[in-house]
C-alpha cells in the first residue's frame, strides 16, 4: 500500500431531483392535458358532424317538418350526447324543392383545454356542414 493520497471522487448527486420536476412539468403535464383535451374535441366534432346530418335528413324526408321541429331535433342529440344545452346552435340554408340541397350548419362549442381537478379552460368553436339532397322525382314541393 502506498502512502499516496488519493484523489476524492466527484459525487454526481442531485441530477435526479432535477431532472423528474423537470420530465414532469414540461413534457408529461402538458401531454395529459392534451390527451384529455383531444378527447372531448373529438366527442363534440362527431356530435355535430351527427346533428348536421340528421337534421338535414329529416328536412328532406319529412315534408311536416319545421325549423322548430329540427331544433327539437338537436337538442334532442345534444341531450343524448351528454352535452350542456344551448352548447350546440343551428342554421340552415337551401329550398325543399325537388332537385335542390337543405344544407345544415351545427356549431358547438369546445372547451380549449381540460385540466383535471379544475375543469376547462378556454372555449372554441368548431362547425359541421351537411347538404341533403332532395330528390328529383316522387317528391312534393
Amino acid at each position: 500500500m502506498s502512502d499516496r493520497p488519493r484523489p476524492e471522487r466527484t459525487r454526481q448527486r442531485g441530477s435526479a431531483a432535477f431532472e423528474l420536476p423537470l420530465l414532469l412539468g414540461l413534457i408529461l403535464i402538458p401531454f395529459g392535458v392534451l390527451v384529455l383535451s383531444v378527447s372531448t374535441w373529438v366527442e363534440r366534432q362527431t356530435a355535430a358532424r351527427d346533428a348536421a346530418g340528421e337534421v338535414a335528413r329529416l328536412l328532406v324526408v319529412d315534408e311536416a317538418a319545421t325549423v322548430e321541429s329540427a331544433e327539437m331535433l338537436l337538442r334532442q342529440i345534444e341531450l343524448g350526447y351528454g352535452l350542456p344545452q344551448g352548447s350546440m346552435e343551428l342554421q340552415l340554408s337551401g329550398e325543399r324543392a325537388p332537385g335542390t340541397t337543405v344544407v345544415a350548419e351545427v356549431t358547438v362549442e369546445m372547451p380549449g383545454a381540460v385540466l383535471p381537478l379544475v375543469g376547462s379552460l378556454g372555449e372554441v368553436t368548431w362547425t359541421a356542414e351537411h347538404g341533403e339532397r332532395v330528390p328529383d322525382y316522387g317528391a312534393s314541393s
